[in-house]
């Protein structure tokens, strides 16, 4: 058992490595009556072409397979569900599938041995049948086919597929219907069997629990199953270019105020020569475009005061292999105008100190008190893993640490990147 301490927050995060790999976070909270416990592997809808261990082929699987393996997992037996399990428990099971990872998790007030021994042995018990495959595509299409009928899904999707022409962020998280129809159980037993070791995965727990118990729980169980040994996996890149797909689109669905996303491709590049740590340009990068487009912006207040826009500006960051990603999305009965204004907005990122200041003093507010926020200091802890490979021990330094200069130089390379804009518009009637 490791502690690391959280600079600047009085907070210590255990940490342990199981003998196969497994990785186990804990940060017990005693101020609070429940436990969230979340169950994690690094396969998300873009892993889908990869060499395992010294294979020259690369493996090849249809779009969708982490989000359709994400429901399959849910199966115990013929006629058992997981869902069943931990509400007999008294507690929430749920799961989702991102980009890079896919994710268990259990909220609860009691009964913690049975709930972590429930979520590791669902997950790490596959149950998979031809005919469960075949009987889930109707379920899961029908989910894609009301993900694609949503505006929003459009808003996003559509937005990433004109930013980029290879990388796999333009594909639906749950594939295509066709995606799923082609999904054969060849496919789901080579992606459980690459993704779902233990060397792959990781545990974190936060919330009202005894962390040495935790361990033994998880080290008994652990120690109980018998796994392959362990091999690399190198997922397939793409070359992206800094070039959009198309910079301009307009679509017409049935609604009755348009909506706008315009979305910024800017190369990781552009930042090379300022030799910043990834994590700090991170932090920067945020405060930036939140001082910039956030709540409290000077341009989200001029354009809701003056009815351009119904509501705020919902500002969005992605961090591809070698491309950030900005996406702004507004709804605005004047479509026009509101562009005209971003546009001239976009061209001038900048930030000055009184702004820093703020951001900062917002920043490590937030910061302290996520460490109250079970949910939210266990999505921080996942992210730092899925994004570093380690836990930022550092952030409250970096936000204390950040400086005015630095920060005018990171806006400049924000400004007169590619850009693309979506316009859902109303149907002619």
């Amino acid at each position: 058992m490791k502690k690391i301490k959280i600079a600047g927050v009085n907070e210590e995060i255990i940490t342990e490595v199981m003998s196969n790999g497994l990785r186990v976070f804990l940060l017990p909270n005693n101020k609070v009556k429940n436990f969230y416990m979340t169950f994690s592997t690094q396969f998300g809808s873009k892993q889908t072409e990869f060499k395992i261990g010294s294979e020259k082929k690369v493996t090849k699987i249809p779009n969708g397979v982490a989000h359709f393996l994400e429901h399959l997992t849910f199966k115990v037996s013929e006629d058992i569900d997981a869902t069943n399990l931990f509400i007999d428990l008294g507690s929430d099971v749920n799961a989702y599938t991102t980009f890079n990872h896919t994710c268990y998790e259990v909220f609860g007030f009691n009964k913690f041995k049975e709930n972590l021994v429930t979520l590791l042995d669902f997950v790490q018990t596959p149950y998979y049948k031809a005919k469960d495959v075949e009987a889930e595509k109707g379920i899961i299409c029908e989910e894609v086919k009301m993900y694609e009928d949503e505006v929003e899904t459009e808003l996003i999707f559509g937005m990433f597929r004109n930013l980029v022409h290879k990388d796999k962020i333009k594909n639906l998280v749950s594939g295509t219907t066709k995606d799923v129809n082609s999904t054969k159980l060849s496919d789901i037993e080579t992606a459980y069997k690459t993704f779902y070791h233990p060397s792959n995965m990781f545990v974190t727990i936060t919330g009202n629990f005894n962390p040495e118990e935790a361990l033994a729980i998880i080290e008994e169980n652990q120690n109980s199953r018998v796994f392959d040994k362990p091999q690399s996996i190198t997922i397939k890149k793409e070359r992206e270019l800094n070039s959009v797909v198309k910079d301009y689109e307009e679509i017409e669905r049935d609604i009755e105020i348009e909506k706008v996303n315009i979305g910024l491709k800017i190369p990781l590049s552009n930042f090379s020569q300022l030799k910043l740590d990834p994590k700090e340009l991170k932090v920067y990068i945020n405060l930036i475009t939140n001082s910039m487009f956030g709540r409290s912006s000077k341009i989200k207040e001029r354009l809701v005061s003056g009815n351009i826009i119904t509501d705020g500006l919902y500002v969005s960051r992605m961090y591809l292999d070698k491309h950030l990603i900005i996406t702004i999305m507004a709804e605005t009965p004047y479509p026009k105008r509101y562009i005209s204004l971003m546009k001239e907005e976009i061209k001038n990122i900048t930030i000055d100190e009184e702004d820093l200041i703020r951001k900062k003093r917002v920043a490590i507010s937030n910061l302290i008190r996520c460490f109250d926020d079970i949910e939210e200091v266990n999505n921080l802890i996942q992210s730092d893993i899925l994004d570093y490979d380690e836990i930022n021990l550092n952030l409250y330094d970096t936000y204390n640490n950040l400086n005015v200069k630095t920060a005018k130089r990171i806006a400049t390379k924000l400004n007169n990147n590619a850009t693309s804009i979506l316009v859902i518009k109303k149907c002619d009637k």
